[in-house]
């Protein structure tokens, strides 16, 4: 299940990174924008795709946890980053504003 999962998305991944890489010329800033939230995005389905998978491993009991830190500051900002290309498409502006701990 996981390859069905993971092979077509790490296509979309990898020409997203070629695009990035302008190899085949160059992108203008509204393009480079539109290839990185491609990729992100990208990254952000395979994480949740490992992560369902990892689920079904500790329910199977053949994966334990582990507790690690996460910056609070760099998830905020990637959620923002995610959600300011629909924030756009309505006319809607999105700010980042969050106070240090």
């Amino acid at each position: 299940m996981s390859h069905e999962l993971r092979t077509p998305l790490n296509a979309v991944m990898g020409f997203s990174e070629l695009l990035t890489e302008e190899r085949y010329g160059t992108l203008n800033e509204r393009q480079q924008r539109y290839v990185k939230h491609i990729n992100t995005g990208g990254k952000h389905l395979l994480t949740l795709i490992n992560d369902i998978l990892d689920l079904s491993k500790i329910e199977a009991g053949r994966l334990q946890l582990t507790f690690e830190n996460v910056s609070v500051s760099t998830s905020f900002a990637e959620v923002v980053d995610t959600m300011r290309p629909l924030a756009e498409k309505k006319s809607q502006v999105l700010s980042q504003q969050a106070s240090p701990i």
